[in-house]
């Protein structure tokens, strides 16, 4: 029998996990639907359809389709990686909702006071706007753990209910709500938001329909490049490294000269920003003002799961994301089609995480400080397992601490 090479073995036991989870998920979805009268086959097909436009048989616009679930998959992607980046460091970031929040509310409140700038100045201000919202939403947690050890999941999913109802403050006669508006702001300038890489033209038919109706914007290429900041700040840089070390273990990273605190609290910074500028692409690329349909977002719930599905690397968050968008797209085609509620998609997604819940734990046992390890080890010890147990293999960057 040949032997199997030892990258490909790596690669199958990587993926193992991740596809045995949606499967799992599908499989226990399938007998849900099956056990309360419906269709499994009819639901999933009408689901397929929704996010991925094959397999359609109701009349659906394939095209239109994938447009929709483009449209859920850019902002996934920046929040997967907010979230994915302090797993890294061991840290647990549960606040990219509230996160993706304050981008969106630092977007809408630039777009809408600076309104007449043009968009070469505005644009500009209204995404660093956000991403600085989200860096300040996130350090407030990274602050507090680095200083006083405070655990991030309290106070992220803290923050996470303060960032909603400010949301709900500002567009219900507060002072972004638009005149004589309700639940709503008034939007954002011309200047601030992003373009459509279709034209958005009514007397246009593209697929036909319309080419207005394809909302594809440009925000999806600065996601696109996001995921490859992650990805190249995480393996190719010092403060990676340092990430790595001390999501590996605390007391090591220290002894290799690492400041912890400082890691924690820059990791935050960048993860928030992260997320900050999902939000402020959403209200950009989408929407261009702040509705109350933002109390209720899910996005950066949703990324959580897009990050550990995605086992916290660049290409896995992206097949996550896509997993998820067509998910969340492909909702409303099988209610339509199938007569199946649109929350099947939510009990797939709970499903995903309960199933991967427990290797994620496994990882966690491994990677954080103080759990499975003897307090005697020596430091030096620490030091050499946790440089020998890098997750890639790949030689660790010189320590310029």
């Amino acid at each position: 029998m040949p032997r199997i090479p030892e990258p490909l073995r790596r690669l199958t036991r990587g993926l193992a996990v991740p596809v045995g989870s949606v499967l799992f998920a599908f499989v226990v979805g399938g007998l849900i639907v099956a056990g309360t009268g419906g269709d499994p086959v009819v639901a999933y097909q009408g689901l397929v359809c929704g996010g991925l436009g094959i397999l359609c048989s109701g009349g659906e616009n394939s095209a239109l389709q994938i447009s929709n679930t483009i449209i859920f998959v850019t902002p996934l992607l920046m929040a997967g990686v907010a979230v994915a980046l302090p797993f890294r460091a061991g840290l647990f970031n549960i606040g990219a909702e509230g996160q993706y929040l304050a981008g969106a509310v630092a977007c809408t409140a630039i777009g809408v006071k600076f309104s007449t700038l043009p968009a070469p100045i505005l644009l500009p201000m209204v995404l660093l706007g956000g991403m600085a919202a989200g860096a300040f939403w996130a350090g407030i947690a990274g602050v507090l753990k680095a200083t006083t050890g405070a655990h991030e999941v309290v106070t992220t999913i803290m923050l996470n209910y303060v960032a909603q109802w400010l949301v709900r403050y500002l567009i219900i006669g507060g002072p972004l709500q638009l005149q004589g508006g309700f639940s709503v702001s008034s939007p954002i300038g011309p200047g601030a938001q992003l373009a459509t890489i279709l034209p958005n033209d009514n007397h246009r038919i593209l697929f036909g329909l319309p080419s207005s109706v394809y909302r594809i914007h440009v925000g999806l290429f600065i996601a696109l490049a996001a995921v490859a900041v992650f990805a190249f700040l995480l393996w190719r840089t010092p403060l990676g490294y340092e990430i790595r070390a001390v999501g590996q273990s605390q007391r090591a990273a220290r002894y290799a000269g690492v400041s912890v605190r400082r890691t924690i609290i820059v990791t935050m910074l960048i993860a928030g920003a992260f997320a900050g500028l999902a939000g402020a692409v959403q209200i950009a690329g989408v929407d261009h003002n702040l509705t109350d349909i933002y109390f209720s977002d899910t996005t950066g719930f949703d990324a959580i799961a897009v990050a550990l599905l995605g086992l916290g690397s660049g290409v896995g968050i992206v097949l996550a994301s896509i997993l998820f968008g067509a998910l969340h797209a492909g909702g409303s085609v099988m209610q339509a089609d199938a007569g199946i509620s649109s929350s099947l998609v939510l009990v797939l997604q709970a499903l995903i995480l309960f199933s991967i819940g427990a290797n994620f734990l496994s990882a966690i046992k491994v990677r954080l400080p103080a759990i499975g390890r003897s307090p005697s080890t020596p430091p030096a010890a620490i030091a050499a397992a946790a440089t020998a147990t890098e997750a890639t293999g790949a030689p660790p960057e010189k320590d310029t601490s």
